[in-house]
């Protein structure tokens, strides 16, 4: 999400204010709100099931949010769906370094190009263990959407961790056939800002 000019304070303090009341919500499992530097915001959120989601778009004070946010955002809620399809496992201690201010987090969504759906699955799915080995990874996260889009949700303890996961071999090999394989390759960088609500 990208603010309107003059917008950049109320739709960050807009965003802020569902952290509390969804994290109260039946089937919520993680809900955080991230800034780029560049001044975009965007939300990591996991629900139990379906369900739980359409009773998390059906309260009030989401509701109000859509409605404010056509006044807030510059362009559309570039909003993506999916089922979870490969992670990391990672020990429980995760959770709070991943919650640190040093934490680089990354959003990446991935379109891929007709008939090239499944090789660019296996591709992302192949950097999942050596990934989940790296010194500073704390989460890497691949979601599948309907059409067959896949996005992640990364976490990294810092940037030099992340500087460093850029620079191996296999990730470099990954980069120079991503753009054979998606016609949508886009990464936004973050960091949480939703820990003090």
């Amino acid at each position: 999400m990208f603010p309107q000019k003059g917008k950049a304070e109320e739709l960050r303090s807009a965003l802020l204010s569902l952290v509390k009341p969804t994290r109260t919500e039946e089937g919520h499992i993680t809900y955080d709100v991230y800034q780029e530097k560049n001044g975009g915001f965007f939300l990591h959120e996991v629900w139990r099931s379906q369900a739980d989601l359409e009773r998390h778009f059906k309260k009030p004070y989401i509701q109000d949010f859509v409605k404010k946010s056509a006044t807030l955002l510059e362009g559309a809620n570039d909003a993506h769906f999916g089922k979870l399809v490969a992670a990391t496992s990672k020990a429980a201690g995760t959770a709070i370094d991943a919650k640190a201010a040093s934490t680089v987090h990354i959003c990446s969504i991935k379109r891929p190009r007709k008939g090239k759906e499944v090789a660019l699955r296996e591709a992302l799915s192949a950097l999942v263990k050596p990934t989940n080995a790296e010194e500073g990874n704390l989460t890497y996260n691949i979601y599948e959407e309907a059409d067959g889009s896949l996005f992640l949700y990364e976490a990294w303890r810092s940037q030099a961790d992340l500087d460093n996961h850029f620079a191996k071999p296999y990730i470099k090999d990954f980069q120079t056939k991503v753009g054979d394989l998606a016609e949508r390759n886009q990464v936004f960088f973050g960091k949480v800002i939703s820990e003090a609500k």
